[in-house]
């Protein structure tokens, strides 16, 4: 078992409309996106936890969409920046939490925020070794760029019949990130114990016809297999399309213009 570093969040009636009315292309109509992952990531560098896999698991997602919409590989956003401004703690943080500072923060570059120098949590979780005013204006820079928008699609009441139907349907569009029980391992799958909660978000990228969840995780192995079947409290999914950027100088050259005639 791990360290908790997923926190169930405190879902508003805000959060659940929030992105009701999202829609987006069906990318993969297999649901399989295992042949366009980011490279494999550790949230446990140096024997030092992040405990930031609410934001891992999304970034890794939003990386994923990148290359197969618009041939982006490997995306390598900074974990430590969201978690940072989405209040994580030594804990965990909340997803909802942590998507919105994705949507409203923007990502940024690992190069800018890395590991290196970082020592403990706390450094980790501050801009220690970074410029505080560059990463902001870099995060607003990629939110001028993308528009990324967010949608909860399960929450823990629903029927686990329910979560696969929803599960199969958001595969479809994006990768999900997942919380799960880990990690319990039997002959190479993994397992939730009766009784235990949630306390890792991992991204799912394939369910198969034995219904197992295929996830690419952040503690290795990376990819895993999970029984079949395997509850899951809470699943979200994302989707993204580049912004229009307007030319405003030629538009203001041609109202002059037309304003002259």
């Amino acid at each position: 078992m791990i360290k908790t570093n997923f926190i169930y969040p405190e879902i508003s009636e805000q959060d659940r409309q929030f992105g009701a009315g999202l829609t987006a292309p069906i990318l993969r109509p297999n649901g399989d996106w295992r042949d366009f992952l980011p490279e494999n990531e550790d949230q446990n560098v140096r024997g030092i936890e992040s405990s930031a896999c609410y934001v891992e698991a999304q970034q890794a997602c939003l990386a994923t969409l990148l290359e197969e919409k618009f041939s982006i590989p490997n995306s390598n956003f900074s974990a430590r920046f969201n978690a940072l401004l989405s209040g994580g703690s030594e804990g965990g943080g909340d997803p909802v939490r942590g998507a919105k500072s994705v949507k409203y923060d923007g990502l940024v570059p690992e190069k800018l925020m890395s590991w290196e120098g970082i020592d403990d949590w706390r450094e980790y979780h501050s801009f220690s070794g970074a410029d505080e005013e560059e990463c902001k204006v870099k995060g607003k820079e990629w939110v001028n760029q993308w528009q990324a928008d967010f949608k909860i699609l399960t929450e823990k009441e629903l029927p686990l019949e329910t979560k696969y139907i929803l599960l199969k349907e958001g595969l479809q569009r994006s990768p999900v990130p997942i919380s799960v029980s880990a990690w319990y391992e039997w002959d190479g799958m993994y397992f939730k114990p009766q009784g235990l909660r949630d306390n890792h978000l991992t991204l799912a990228v394939f369910v198969d016809d034995q219904n197992r969840i295929h996830v690419r995780d952040t503690y290795s192995p990376y990819s895993k297999i999970l029984e079949p079947n395997t509850d899951f409290e809470f699943s979200m999914w994302w989707s993204i399309k580049k912004k229009e950027v307007k030319n405003w100088s030629v538009s203001l050259c041609s109202i002059i213009k037309n304003l002259w005639q």
